[in-house]
């Protein structure tokens, strides 16, 4: 029997109220109604960086997940939309987006800590956004790791550089490979090590890595009207960027396995 799975709109699954972070019963009953297997994707990155985008593009909408337009964090939480598959008609997409990491409110990152976590346990593929480049920031936050490991997608926002090395084009995925595994200090201080740490985990623990860039998708003055702009006020290579980001997340994102080869759904996805 399918699951009769309707929603209009994201829903907040981890609540963070007063730093203290608890999950929401009604998002519960939703996933506890889910009986067809689940492809979970969350996504993870510093606050403002075009997040809430990318999964109501995954979606399939121009509206959902709040995108903000402040230099403030405007998601709080972990933030859930089931829908349906748009490419394995017999399974459920979760879309799971997150608060912004590094939010000038927040004062610590003890919280930055859990969501990252949680991020990396409930999901199939796990992307990370950050703008501009790779950077020691984004890199320090990814020593977070759990038993069970999700794909992992790169995101970059308004990237600048240009694809090359020693003179020769490369490829998204050649600059991510490049970045991982080449900088790395060969010294044996305490800074070196944690240097290397998110490096060598990404190396170690993601079974399967992919980067994508994006172009700026419009003037700047005009980023707080993203979600009202159609395909053809945006810079063409942006829209085709974000189309090929959202064609390998439908065709290569897996169902959500747990150890022993079972396949998860709604019951078995359910944080208790």
């Amino acid at each position: 029997m399918e699951s009769k799975i309707l929603m209009t709109g994201p829903m907040c699954l981890i609540e963070n109220t007063s730093g203290r972070l608890m999950t929401n019963p009604e998002a519960l009953k939703i996933l506890s109604a889910i009986t067809q297997p689940v492809v979970v994707v969350a996504i993870v990155g510093l606050y403002r960086t075009g997040k809430s985008y990318l999964m109501n593009k995954l979606a399939g909408k121009k509206k959902g997940f709040s995108l903000g337009s402040t230099v403030q964090s405007h998601t709080k939480g972990i933030w859930m939309w089931c829908v349906s598959h748009p490419k394995k008609p017999d399974h459920i997409l979760v879309l799971l987006d997150t608060e912004g990491l590094g939010d000038v409110e927040k004062g610590d990152n003890q919280n930055d800590s859990w969501i990252f976590a949680l991020a990396i346990l409930l999901s199939s593929t796990f992307v990370y956004n950050s703008m501009g480049t790779i950077n020691q920031q984004a890199m320090d936050q990814l020593h977070y790791v759990t038993d069970f490991f999700p794909d992992f997608v790169w995101t970059l926002r308004d990237f600048s550089l240009d694809l090359e090395a020693n003179g020769q084009p490369i490829t998204a995925d050649e600059y991510l490979e490049q970045f991982y595994d080449f900088y790395v200090f060969l010294g044996t201080s305490q800074k070196d090590k944690n240097f290397n740490l998110p490096r060598l985990c990404i190396r170690k623990f993601f079974p399967k890595k992919k980067c994508f860039v994006f172009d700026r998708p419009v003037h700047r003055k005009k980023l707080t009207q993203l979600e009202k702009l159609h395909d053809e006020e945006l810079d063409s290579e942006f829209v085709l960027q974000v189309a090929n980001f959202c064609s390998y997340i439908f065709t290569h994102s897996k169902t959500k396995i747990l150890s022993g080869g079972i396949k998860v759904n709604g019951p078995r996805k359910s944080p208790s």
